[in-house]
């Protein structure tokens, strides 16, 4: 398991909008992922806080990673998500996520985002996914085969 944890990663290196982002993926197992990105102004909407779509991107691109990490080519059937709370401009958001169930064809996951400030955790955006999985095999891209 631990080449295809090496393949997803390298797969996730070629993640265009990930990385205009700037998230990062800090950890990956077969059942858990941490990845984080810092809040820019470029990511504020009109009320001058940070878009739900940034915060929802986060948590996706967790989704991509460790829903796709057992070379199962799996795709999105259902994602919610819910706002706790609204970040400010330079903060750094954690998302955490896990592998509830797995069936031959979906699997569930749940995604907690959160921001730290002065060494305390606070809830931002929990995110609830449902992947269909495909049963075919993850085509290497070109970032796979370097």
């Amino acid at each position: 398991m631990q080449e295809q944890l090496e393949i997803v990663k390298k797969q996730f290196e070629s993640d265009n909008y990930a990385r205009s982002l700037g998230i990062v993926l800090d950890e990956l197992t077969d059942d858990t992922i941490q990845m984080h990105m810092q809040l820019r102004e470029d990511m504020l909407n009109w009320f001058n806080r940070p878009h739900g779509g940034a915060i929802y991107a986060l948590a996706d691109a967790a989704f991509s990673v460790l829903g796709n990490n057992t070379n199962n080519l799996s795709v999105a059937l259902d994602c919610s998500i819910t706002y706790h709370a609204s970040p400010d401009l330079g903060t750094i958001l954690i998302v955490e996520g896990e592998t509830l169930s797995t069936t031959r064809r979906t699997a569930a996951f749940l995604f907690k985002v959160y921001m730290e400030k002065e060494g305390a955790r606070t809830l931002v955006a929990t995110m609830k996914s449902v992947a269909y999985r495909t049963g075919k095999p993850i085509e290497p891209n070109e970032a796979m085969l370097q």
